[in-house]
């Protein structure tokens, strides 16, 4: 199914008849893309397509590995990386997974990651003290930031992965990817990024952020499916990261009878017998929405309402934790109170606004589906709510 182009002929999107294309937005002001995204028409579309092929082609297509190949294509082409680069896992878990169980760890060695991890990346590098791996901790400082200085600290000569997220889950910071990965060369050191809160929002080109491997499920700001992400891997770490499983696809050929076997010369390496046929098949669809929107536009977009959330945040005596700097931010601003994060939460859900309690903060997640109206409604709101009204 094609997707037909989302901008206007001066290249501004309609954002009015985009946002009609998400349902949901006519019941509830849905600030929550930190967590899963609504859904365009398109993504039932595609899955009512995928339906169709196996009922009424016996699912000649639907069951296709072209359409793997077609996905990658998409994927690939509409977040800046070479198809050869991009191997399709099911999430974020399972490419720092894949990396962990895969690199040439030797006992002392250590991974450094960061206070403002979510937990996905974070479970793989500890179950790595069973063969000898440390886990060290750099510290955020006093404004919520990560930076350079930050793992300069911890870092040492037996350091061998940095694991970054590149937009933190709780407080919205943008970690400075490139800076980090100046340091990590100066080093020796390879630097794994979480991706997820910011592919789909961000419009920088993977391939430039300087990760030597980069991972993000689908389910956030890709308006794709659980169980269809990506893994960014540069050919360097092809070379060096060992695959920790094998299939039929991982290799050159699928002859069970070839006496050699040798592995596929890139990221389809790590891939591994019959895929998420369905999930692909939406994530090509929602890789191609994106595209006709535009990743800038869709950047610019979130920019302008997250700048509005804050100031009407603050205008409002509201405690803003993120960092107002847009070079330091993408789509999640988080907002301190002082009463159960849980209960305000619940009470917003009541009134049809839809965010999130994270580690005793809310956090609200934008994408250019909102508008000002949602904006509004919610710090309005909030405001009554965390004070008791």
């Amino acid at each position: 199914m094609s997707v037909q182009r989302q901008a206007e002929p001066n290249g501004t999107p309609d954002w009015d008849r985009l946002r009609d294309e998400f349902p949901a937005t006519g019941q509830y002001a849905y600030l929550d893309i930190g967590r899963k995204a609504l859904l365009p028409r398109a993504v039932k579309a595609a899955a009512d397509g995928w339906f169709d092929d196996v009922y009424t082609n016996i699912g000649e297509k639907a069951f296709s590995m072209d359409g793997q190949e077609h996905t990658r294509d998409a994927v690939a082409d509409v977040f800046g990386a070479p198809r050869s680069n991009v191997a399709l896992v099911k999430n974020t878990s399972e490419g720092i997974n894949i990396v962990a169980a895969g690199f040439p760890w030797v006992e002392g060695d250590n991974v450094v990651i960061s206070r403002l991890e979510h937990e996905n990346n974070t479970f793989q590098w500890r179950y790595l003290a069973r063969k000898g791996i440390e886990v060290r901790w750099a510290e955020p400082d006093a404004q919520g930031r990560v930076t350079v200085e930050s793992y300069a600290r911890v870092v040492d000569d037996r350091t061998r992965i940095i694991a970054v997220a590149y937009v933190a889950y709780g407080n919205g910071y943008r970690a400075d990817l490139n800076s980090v990965s100046e340091f990590c060369r100066e080093k020796d050191i390879r630097l794994i990024v979480d991706a997820i809160q910011g592919i789909g929002v961000l419009s920088a080109p993977i391939s430039t952020l300087g990760a030597d491997v980069l991972c993000a499920g689908g389910h956030k700001a890709q308006f794709s499916l659980t169980g269809a992400g990506f893994m960014y891997i540069t050919d360097e770490m092809i070379d060096l990261l060992d695959p920790p499983y094998a299939a039929k696809f991982s290799f050159t050929s699928i002859d069970r009878a070839v006496p050699d076997l040798e592995l596929a010369c890139d990221a389809h390496r790590y891939e591994y017998g019959n895929p998420n046929f369905l999930g692909l098949w939406v994530q090509r669809q929602s890789a191609e929405f994106i595209a006709s929107v535009g990743l800038a536009n869709i950047e610019a977009r979130v920019r302008e309402l997250t700048t509005y959330l804050i100031d009407e945040l603050e205008s409002r005596q509201l405690r803003v934790l993120t960092p107002r700097p847009w070079e330091e931010r993408a789509g999640l601003v988080a907002i301190g109170v002082d009463g159960d994060a849980d209960k305000i939460e619940a009470a917003l859900r009541e009134r049809g606004i839809i965010v999130a309690a994270k580690d005793g903060q809310m956090r609200a997640g934008v994408h250019f589906y909102n508008n000002r109206d949602d904006i509004d409604r919610f710090a309005t709101e909030l405001h009554a709510v965390s004070r008791g009204h």
